[in-house]
């Protein structure tokens, strides 16, 4: 017993101990802080996407006031112009690649032409 008391008053080994500890201590916080980022991370990308497609749902059905038969090309430039206007920071924050935005606007398109019980969408 009085070895383990000499070992642990040596302050070489209280040093090392407390390097020990500090190291731990600095991965579990870390490790909570990069799991703490990953989930508001995730749900600000959330939010981001649901407005964007919120957007394109809105100015969709508001770029039919062209008509049901309007060019895709029209319909595309107002809601692309919308979300530019009404999201601007989905879209910085997400960055859709190419032909991401052209899929999204012919989904939602065919959609509210269901809706309108017109046949589909002539897209490119």
């Amino acid at each position: 017993m009085d070895f383990l008391n000499n070992l642990f008053a040596s302050p070489d080994v209280q040093g090392v101990i407390i390097t020990v500890i500090g190291l731990i201590l600095t991965f579990i916080l870390n490790r909570a802080a990069g799991a703490f980022a990953a989930a508001t991370g995730i749900q600000i990308e959330a939010k981001h996407r649901e407005a964007l497609h919120q957007a394109i749902v809105t100015s969709v059905e508001s770029g039919m006031r062209y008509g049901p038969d309007v060019a895709f090309d029209t319909l595309k430039a107002h809601v692309v112009g919308y979300l530019q206007e009404s999201v601007p920071d989905a879209l910085t924050a997400l960055t859709p690649g190419d032909g991401v935005l052209d899929r999204l606007i012919e989904r939602y398109a065919r959609e509210a032409l269901a809706k309108l019980g017109e046949p589909s969408l002539n897209a490119p």
